[in-house]
């Protein structure tokens, strides 16, 4: 056997000579890739085989480019805005119209426990998250930065009631990239994993064009997709009028809600 560590890079000098390590090597081992160091540097190392690393297909974006180029004014602006501002993973929750004290009320219920530096280490542990609430308009962003604790549909419903328009877009760790909205206390259409519905007509007609670029078609041949989250959150503007803005992250304020979100689907 030889005594290797790996992702050094080549650093072979034409000044030390190869040599065999007593007690580390066989009669039979190759040493070709064994580098000596001078007298009390480092244990010896060996270079990188050179084997070739895996590099994933390039994909046709024919498909793509084409439904971008079709999309309305309106849309290509949110597809756009949502591409370059890479928000990143967590729930993003939006309604409108609304305030601030109302989404809180029919999202969290009454008198929301606060977060304190004592749930540090339930969140540090998956236990919890905490939601932040902004005013962004007449309607509301809230946000918290798991992608685990989006609210169960029951609650996204609530929380348009009285004539209101709410919707949810989650990314987080593993992927999984939800879609949904409601009108007037109503579902209208929520998916988890919203870009692998088995038929693109599932998704409502009015945000079917931007739901098309994300789409999987499982039947069909592998090809390039938009980002899925840029276009649930693109989706989730286009149906609230409410924009996701990072400056929710900076409200001081939040709210604990247990991991997974404990009021049920």
């Amino acid at each position: 056997m030889v005594l290797g560590l790996a992702g050094c890079g080549d650093q072979r000098s034409s000044d030390v000579a190869v040599e065999r390590v007593d007690g580390l090597n066989g009669p039979d081992d190759d040493l070709s890739g064994v580098v000596a160091n001078p007298p009390g540097g480092p244990s010896p190392y060996v270079t990188p085989s050179g084997a070739p690393t895996y590099e994933p297909p390039e994909l046709d974006r024919t498909e793509l480019d084409a439904n971008i180029a079709s999309l309305a004014p309106a849309d290509r602006a949110l597809f756009d805005h949502y591409i370059d501002a890479r928000l990143g993973a967590g729930s993003w929750v939006m309604a409108a119209p609304m305030t601030v004290e109302e989404a809180k009320l029919r999202l969290l219920g009454p008198n929301p426990r606060q977060a304190t530096d004592a749930d540090v280490d339930a969140m540090m542990n998956a236990e919890l998250s905490v939601y932040s609430f902004l005013q962004v308009g007449d309607g509301v962003v809230a946000y918290e930065d798991t992608g685990f604790a989006d609210p169960p549909k029951r609650l996204l419903a609530a929380l348009s009631q009285g004539g209101a328009v709410s919707a949810v877009a989650t990314d987080n760790i593993e992927a999984m990239t939800r879609f949904g909205y409601a009108r007037d206390g109503q579902i209208v259409f929520d998916a988890f994993e919203y870009a692998f519905v088995d038929d693109i007509n599932e998704i409502p007609a009015e945000v079917r064009d931007l739901a098309r670029l994300a789409w999987e078609d499982l039947e069909g041949p592998m090809v390039e997709t938009a980002d899925w989250s840029a276009v649930a959150l693109a989706m989730s503007e286009k149906v609230t009028g409410v924009r996701a803005t990072p400056a929710v992250r900076k409200v001081k304020e939040s709210y604990v809600v247990s991991l997974p979100w404990a009021a049920g689907g």
